[in-house]
């Protein structure tokens, strides 16, 4: 089809060529220059072909008049942009004042204007020198975004821990006006000022800027929630924050020991405990478990009955151990509770185990074996090796490595799993 057309095309073409050759041909017109005595006599035909043959030298002229200056001009930007890779590889590698130089050579050029200054700026603030890096970011503020230019500024507010610099920069500007990253910035600082609540009214922005997707987003919420329940005034503000989060932040267990911490310190206890314990059983999570063992007693059922409930389903967890080895301290039922406790070790649990363990012997005025386990408590807590377990009688062993008895749903007793049919089959 597209040969045809370009068939149809040339035919086009030459007829249009044959029919103004015939008019030429009848009339080739006449053309008379005359100037302070000299005159030019042609015919039109010549007249428009010597114009077209002139235009197109005088503009050959120019493109050789113009070749230096345009190849000048990609020389300097191919330079410039030589510097500013160099100078942002520079950056990456830690050589600051190498990565400064560049970039800030590469600034001459106004397309790589912004770049260069800022990555110029986070080197000079990089290497101490903050005069530098000041005169950095006014160059760079000079036409562009101010907010963008504080970003940098922001950054290093962040790296010294100066939260109350960073609310300062960013308070007098819109959320709209502030770009992913300094959003993220800006409500780590709130929370950290004490305004949490004002950072989970941003939290929506948050989402909507896409700075963190997936796990990475719930976990930066359920911090900054963390931080808001931590800092409630009051009974009141608390209940409102939990009512508002949602259902499966319910059961995350940073916003849920945050919610029963403050709970217990606002005399809220029940609320806090009758939190964890939802959460518990939607969702099992060690860091609750060891949460729910220093919370008060509950006034309507006992801590220790509802924690050996879970162990039935969670029989080698070692959080849930500690915690039952604290709950049996608290009720002074000292036998049980070392039991947890050698269980817990057994199964892998750190210091707390020890010192928890430490706390059951004092208890019993058991001075050495107290301070024993307070040794290896801190021990571990300074990274050091230590026994995995201390030392057991042969009645603890052997309760150690005993199987548990299960039954079928008729009340049979069941082999352990390594008896299966497969070991015994059946015979006829």
């Amino acid at each position: 089809m597209r040969r045809l057309a370009a068939l149809v095309g040339l035919l086009a073409l030459a007829l249009l060529g044959a029919w103004g050759w015939r008019v030429v041909a009848a009339d080739p017109g006449y053309v008379l220059i005359a100037l302070r005595g000299w005159s030019v006599e042609t015919t039109l035909v010549v007249a428009i072909v010597a114009f077209l043959i002139g235009w197109l030298g005088l503009w050959l002229l120019l493109v050789l008049l113009r070749f230096p200056l345009r190849f000048w001009r990609k020389r300097r930007r191919h330079v410039a942009r030589e510097r500013l890779a160099g100078g942002l590889v520079a950056l990456h590698e830690g050589r600051w004042r190498r990565a400064e130089q560049l970039l800030a050579r590469a600034a001459t050029e106004s397309q790589h204007r912004l770049p260069a200054l800022l990555g110029a700026a986070r080197a000079a603030q990089a290497r101490g020198d903050d005069a530098a890096a000041q005169a950095h970011l006014a160059r760079a503020a000079e036409g562009h975004d101010p907010v963008t230019v504080a970003l940098v500024t922001a950054r290093e507010h962040q790296r010294r821990g100066e939260s109350a610099r960073i609310v300062a920069l960013f308070d007098p500007q819109p959320v709209a006006a502030l770009p992913p990253r300094a959003l993220d910035i800006y409500l780590g600082a709130l929370a950290t000022t004490g305004r949490a609540r004002d950072a989970v009214t941003l939290l929506p922005a948050l989402r909507a800027s896409q700075i963190a997707e997936g796990e990475a987003l719930v976990r930066r919420e359920a911090e900054i929630l963390a931080a808001a329940m931590q800092q409630a005034p009051d009974a009141e503000t608390l209940s409102q924050l939990w009512a508002d989060v949602s259902r499966a932040q319910k059961t995350d267990a940073r916003i849920v020991t945050a919610y029963a911490r403050r709970a217990v310190a606002l005399g809220e206890a029940e609320a806090g405990i009758t939190a964890v314990e939802k959460a518990l059983r939607k969702q099992w999570s060690p860091e609750l478990a060891a949460v729910y063992g220093v919370l008060p007693r509950s006034a309507r059922h006992s801590p220790l009955k509802m924690a050996e409930a879970w162990l039935a389903e969670h029989p080698d967890d070692p959080a849930l151990l500690v915690t039952l080895g604290h709950l049996c301290r608290n009720e002074q039922i000292w036998g049980k509770a070392e039991d947890y406790l050698q269980r817990a070790l057994a199964s892998g649990a750190g210091a707390d185990a020890w010192e928890e363990l430490g706390h059951v012997q004092a208890g019993q005025h058991h001075d050495a074996k107290a301070r024993d386990a307070y040794a290896k408590a801190l021990a571990m807590r300074r990274g050091e090796a230590v026994a995995a377990l201390p030392d057991r009688s042969l009645r603890e062993l052997i309760a150690h490595e005993a199987v548990a008895e299960t039954r079928s749903s008729m009340g049979v007793p069941l082999l352990p799993h390594a008896a299966s049919d497969a070991d015994y089959p059946l015979r006829d």
